[in-house]
């Protein structure tokens, strides 16, 4: 465990690539409108990079789930 800052390790829980994989997993279970609604209010509240690296994320851990089904 790394403690309250994030380390190099590939599997630290205490980074952003973290936040953003749970984050990620969490908005892909969402229907659709409350995703977009999301996507616009961190738009609104982190800018339009945070929202698309949310969305591109989104879509990463969706694709993964859908081959891990096959």
């Amino acid at each position: 465990m790394c403690g309250a800052n994030p380390c190099s390790k590939p599997n630290c829980t205490w980074g952003e690539k973290h936040r953003l994989e749970c984050e990620g997993r969490l908005v892909m279970r969402w229907d659709r409108l409350t995703r977009l609604a999301y996507y616009a209010d961190v738009k609104k509240k982190r800018g339009a990079a945070a929202a698309q690296q949310l969305i591109e994320e989104t879509k990463r851990q969706w694709n993964t789930r859908q081959q891990s089904l096959l």
